[in-house]
């Protein structure tokens, strides 16, 4: 094959691509049966959009008229213009109606004009660039400001959508709702009305990230005032040789960014990912993968509370003994924290209690520590 025909062969597959213009308006106008126009004998229906209308005359059929009407919008107006009128009424009372609609081809979407001899709704016809440009075949597209919808891959031919998705203003699908999407690369969308069409939008297609299994699997921290909380993630896939996930896990509260962190094939256990040293807290996941440097969909856990459990205390009351040779007590009073409980004085061995404790002591100087069965002690400043 020589350049020129390999030339040739290129620019019809990018010509496959190329529409008239950004800007569309569809007119779906429903015209009266001869009966509803009081015995006129003629009827006018227009609207105008800069430099161009349409312009409907009389339905003469005992029954009503639905019409449509594309044209691409090459100027700049500022309004649309409305106007309806009959001739000849019977009772002598022509009716005139017009309307000014206001009009921004960037942002308008529909309006409306009920005429003497019929009615219209206005559509624009209009697809911005999307802001998010990388979907995978899990993404939900909707799309708003079209009717009739095409698509193309890789700069290849266009295909219409499912019927199921056809004259409609707002369509949401995913990926995978069209055919033979796998191993393509890119995602090309137009819309308009039978084969006219506004300009395109392109989306990069990129691979979905595992999936979440389930809710989080949480640990609450083990003091009330440390930071030794942690969560444990569950996804539906490995990751392969040549991909790693990117973690980040964000306050739910304020938005603020607590950590990331990469995480390759042997840190990924069981398609699990635990993740410690969690203040208190509500939290969430943000996560992708990267297949080399291919990135793939981002996607969120839903929220999840690290939670503290109540402070631990005690107080130790001492009641001295009344005579010489008495004993005096030790009242322990612990609350709060995780049961049971422990004490220890001096280097007598630990004791285990569940509630407040009297310990009969001789007259002397002691040193009692209580701590709790996650080892969380009193944090206050007397006891």
């Amino acid at each position: 094959m020589n350049k020129k025909l390999l030339f040739f062969l290129f620019f019809i597959a990018s010509a496959a691509l190329q529409a008239q213009t950004k800007y569309g308006i569809l007119i779906e106008t429903n015209l009266s049966p001869f009966e509803g126009w009081n015995g006129s004998h003629a009827g006018n229906h227009r609207i105008t959009v800069g430099s161009k209308s349409i312009s409907k005359g009389s339905n003469f059929e005992d029954v009503s008229v639905t019409e449509y009407d594309f044209f691409y919008v090459t100027d700049n107006p500022a309004t649309i213009e409305c106007r309806g009128s009959t001739a000849g009424n019977k009772d002598g009372q022509d009716c005139t109606r017009s309307k000014s609609v206001p009009y921004d081809k960037e942002t308008f979407v529909s309006s409306s004009f009920s005429g003497c001899i019929g009615s219209s709704n206005i559509l624009g016809i209009y697809l911005p660039q999307p802001v998010k440009t990388n979907i995978c075949n899990q993404d939900v597209i909707t799309l708003t400001r079209g009717w009739n919808w095409q698509y193309s891959y890789d700069s290849t031919n266009w295909n219409n959508f499912p019927s199921s998705y056809q004259d409609k203003k707002t369509i949401s699908f995913k990926l995978e709702d069209l055919p033979n999407y796998t191993g393509k690369l890119k995602l090309y969308i137009h819309t308009g009305y039978q084969n006219q069409f506004t300009d395109f939008i392109t989306y990069d297609i990129i691979p979905c990230s595992p999936n979440l299994v389930g809710d989080p699997l949480k640990v609450n921290t083990r003091c009330s005032y440390s930071n030794d909380g942690q969560v444990t993630f569950t996804f539906d896939r490995d990751i392969a040789e040549n991909e790693h996930f990117k973690f980040n896990i964000f306050d739910d509260t304020d938005g603020r960014l607590v950590d990331d962190v990469d995480v390759y094939p042997a840190g990924f256990p069981d398609r699990k990912f635990t993740y410690s040293g969690l203040a208190k807290g509500v939290y969430f996941l943000r996560y992708q993968t990267f297949i080399g440097n291919q990135q793939t969909s981002t996607a969120d856990s839903v929220p999840f509370t690290i939670s503290n459990p109540s402070v631990f205390s005690f107080q130790a009351l001492e009641s001295p003994p009344n005579c010489h040779d008495d004993f005096g007590t030790i009242n322990i009073i612990p609350s709060g924290g995780t049961t049971p409980y422990y004490y220890k004085i001096n280097t007598d061995p630990e004791v285990e209690f569940t509630t407040a404790i009297t310990i009969q002591k001789k007259s002397g100087d002691y040193s009692i520590k209580v701590r709790d069965s996650k080892n969380c002690i009193d944090t206050t400043a007397n006891n």
